[in-house]
C-alpha cells in the first residue's frame, strides 16, 4: 500500500483502522433493523432478576453476579460468526485497558440461544480468555431470556434461512440494585464511555470523591450521539467562578496586610 507522505507507517494504518471502524458501524447502523432501546422508558428502570446458568452449570439469580458493583451486560450468542466475536473484541480491549475489571465493575456475555449449553459457554469463555469470575458467559432459558433482554429493551430475531440471529450491538450498564444506568452502543465502545457508565451507575450506592465527581461532572451523555461529550458550558462556568474566588481573595489579602501595615 503506498505510503502517505509526511506519516509514519505506523500512524496511517491506526488511522485506516480508526475509520474502517467508523464506516462499519455507519453501515451497521443503517442496515439494522432494529430500534434502538427507548431510553426516557428504560433507564432507571430494573432489570429482570432471571435465573441464569453457567459454564461450570451453576444455576442463580442474575443479580448475584452485581456483587455492590456495577454490571455490564453484552448480548451475544457463543456460536455467532459474525458481529459476536467483533463485540466481544471491543469489550476485551477496553477492560484491560480500564484495569478496574473485577474492581469497580464486573462483565458477563449474555448469550440469547436458548441451545447454548453449558459448553458452548465455556468454549466461548476459552476463546475470549474470561477468568470466568470477573468477566464470565452465561445463558438461561428461552422464557428467562426474553423476560430478561424485553426488560432492558434489547431486540433481536432468528433468521431461519442463515441459522443466525440478527442483532444490535450495545452494552447494558446496570448499578448495584439491578436498575438500567446506561446504553453503551457500538462494537467499539470507548474507555471513557464504559468509565462515566460505571461511576455514574456506582453513584446510586456511593458518592464519588472529590476528584472522580468533578471528572463525572466534566462530561454529559448526548443522547442524540449517544456518546459522553464534555459538558463545556460547566467547565466555562465553574472555571469563572473560581477565577472571580481567586481575584476577590487575592484582592481580600492585599487590603488585609495593607491594613496591618
Amino acid at each position: 500500500m503506498k505510503q502517505i507522505p509526511g506519516l509514519v507507517p505506523g500512524i496511517t494504518n491506526a488511522i485506516i483502522m480508526k475509520c474502517a471502524s467508523v464506516w462499519i458501524v455507519c453501515f451497521w447502523v443503517l442496515l439494522s433493523g432494529f430500534n434502538f432501546p427507548d431510553e426516557k422508558k428504560y433507564l432507571a428502570q430494573q432489570a429482570a432478576n432471571v435465573e441464569v446458568f453457567d459454564a461450570a452449570g451453576k444455576q442463580f439469580p442474575l443479580f448475584q453476579l452485581l456483587n455492590n458493583k456495577p454490571l455490564i451486560i453484552s448480548p451475544v450468542y457463543t456460536r455467532c460468526h459474525s458481529l459476536c466475536g467483533v463485540i466481544s473484541n471491543g469489550v476485551q480491549t477496553v477492560i484491560n485497558d480500564l484495569k478496574g475489571l473485577g474492581k469497580d465493575f464486573t462483565v458477563v456475555s449474555f448469550s440469547f440461544d436458548s441451545s447454548d449449553n453449558r459448553m458452548n459457554l465455556a468454549t466461548y469463555e476459552n476463546r475470549w480468555k474470561m477468568d470466568g469470575i470477573r468477566w464470565k458467559t452465561i445463558s438461561a432459558s428461552a422464557e428467562n431470556i426474553q423476560q430478561l433482554l424485553s426488560s432492558v429493551g434489547y431486540q433481536y430475531d432468528y433468521d431461519s434461512v442463515t441459522k443466525e440471529f440478527n442483532h444490535p450491538s450495545i452494552l447494558i450498564v446496570l448499578t448495584p440494585s439491578g436498575k438500567i444506568s446506561r446504553y453503551i452502543y457500538g462494537i467499539n465502545p470507548s474507555k471513557k464511555d464504559i468509565k462515566l457508565a460505571v461511576m455514574e451507575a456506582m453513584s446510586e450506592k456511593t458518592r464519588p470523591g472529590i476528584i472522580n465527581g468533578f471528572y463525572l461532572r466534566c462530561f454529559g451523555y448526548d443522547p442524540v450521539l449517544k456518546t459522553y461529550k464534555i459538558d463545556w458550558r460547566f467547565i466555562i462556568s465553574t472555571s469563572a467562578g473560581l477565577l472571580i474566588i481567586g481575584i476577590v481573595t487575592t484582592l481580600f489579602l492585599k487590603s488585609f496586610i495593607v491594613s496591618k501595615k
